[in-house]
């Protein structure tokens, strides 16, 4: 699977495993971690990189990229509501695209969530569909402490199927942690993953 907040290399140093022999399992266990945090924390948490999403607009200049963004390739806006694949679009010149807040006014490491359009030219309108967006979306690497929790749920995981642990089998057989125990309110990691939830603007 692509989106995996940690790589097997990672995981079998945690666990001081150097063969192959549960690298099937392990692999399982990090899909499903990857799964549960970022349903969790409701953002893709793995990069993207020159990624398209097309967005509705509200009429005005901003454009609220609640996952986060770290540059623009081709930014293109409607002037009317536009299909799911397809439609007509102007594109916005790169000089009069600003991404904010600004990286002085982000928090380290972190990604911009807004795009504004500079002038009088090419500003939005209240469309369906009303912009399509090429680009680096996300952070550009997954943060440390999202790895750090990460391991910490699949060597916990492992270590419970390797004792038996009766809540580790799922469906044809392969093991379905039970994560909403490992990431219950209240707890450092809940908190930690509660912070990378998006912001969601008024």
């Amino acid at each position: 699977m692509a989106d995996q907040l940690v790589t097997l290399a990672q995981i079998k140093a945690r666990l001081g495993i150097t063969d192959a022999t549960d690298d099937v399992l392990l692999g399982e266990l990090n899909d499903q971690a990857t799964d549960f945090i970022q349903d969790l924390t409701r953002r893709k948490l793995v990069p993207e990189v020159g990624a398209t999403y097309i967005v509705d607009t509200a009429a005005g200049s901003v454009i609220d990229v609640t996952r986060g963004i770290r540059a623009v390739t081709t930014l293109e806006v409607a002037a009317a509501d536009q299909p799911d694949t397809g439609g007509t679009y102007s594109a916005i010149a790169a000089a009069d695209i600003l991404l904010r807040p600004s990286s002085i006014d982000r928090r380290p490491g972190w990604p911009a969530t807004r795009i504004l359009i500079k002038g009088t030219i090419g500003r939005l309108a209240d469309a369906l569909n009303g912009a399509r967006i090429v680009g680096d979306f996300g952070f550009a690497a997954v943060p440390p402490l999202i790895q750090a929790i990460a391991l910490d749920a699949i060597a916990t995981a492992y270590t419970a199927k390797q004792a038996g642990d009766s809540d580790a089998i799922g469906e044809e057989g392969s093991p379905v942690a039970v994560w909403a125990r490992m990431f219950a309110e209240g707890t450092d990691q809940r908190a930690t993953l509660d912070r990378y939830r998006p912001v969601t603007f008024s």
